[in-house]
């Protein structure tokens, strides 16, 4: 047994369940392997057309239609949405996220920002006692600004490089059109002070660094259990 995978699939079940209770809502979803099993659970529940949905990439778009979803708005964030759901690649102890392993944090911050509810949903895995521990800070850059900003975050001393994937030459490209960059940041003590002076580099659009937002995290443990943590 996949104990990650039943994990996430734990709490992308009990997502689903709090979505059913809001038939005919609007309900933004992010973008990510864990996102996927949760649209499978609204599928088995036979109500994955019963709301409108705000996508944060073209890879959730496709498979929400997939799944049988019509009513998807992809291409501008609306600013009344019920719930918003998604995953992260890192949470730390005051529930600060770490975000964007995807390519889609832009997205995804002004769906999260946009919406009543934010609900995020992982396994215990994810969980670090402080943001960088294991993952770069992805940033979503201007693509005309790259090298400027490249320069600048060396200058701050982090080691950065801009992402790229199998199959492509170059840079990744974000669905908005921008370049995806990494920052080797190290284990962060201050996220919302990394947050802005890297938002204050002429060219950067956002960060992957999700300072709280006033959600709920849903951690699944490798045990079975579930845990809810809010501030």
């Amino acid at each position: 047994m996949d104990l990650r995978y039943e994990a996430r699939r734990n709490v992308s079940i009990y997502a689903a369940d709090l979505i059913e209770r809001c038939i005919g809502c609007t309900i933004a979803i992010g973008s990510g392997s864990t996102v996927k099993i949760l649209i499978d659970e609204l599928t088995k529940k036979g109500i994955i057309n019963k709301f409108r949905y705000i996508s944060t990439s073209i890879d959730t778009t496709l498979y929400l239609r997939k799944a049988g979803a019509r009513d998807i708005e992809s291409g501008i964030c609306p600013g009344d949405i019920d719930i918003y759901v998604d995953s992260a690649d890192e949470i730390d102890p005051k529930l600060n996220l770490l975000k964007g392993g995807g390519g889609a944090l832009f997205r995804e911050k002004i769906a999260m920002l946009s919406s009543n509810r934010r609900i995020i949903i992982a396994d215990e895995t994810k969980l670090v006692e402080r943001l960088g521990s294991t993952r770069a800070v992805p940033l979503e850059v201007e693509i005309y600004a790259i090298s400027y900003v490249l320069k600048e975050i060396e200058r701050l001393g982090y080691r950065v490089k801009y992402r790229e994937t199998e199959g492509k030459l170059g840079p990744l490209i974000s669905d908005n059109g921008n370049v995806l960059i990494d920052v080797y940041t190290g284990p962060i003590e201050d996220p919302v002070s990394i947050d802005k002076l890297l938002k204050n580099i002429e060219g950067v659009i956002t960060t992957g660094i999700f300072p709280y937002m006033d959600y709920e995290v849903v951690i699944g443990r490798l045990s079975g259990a579930i845990d809810i943590l809010k501030r």
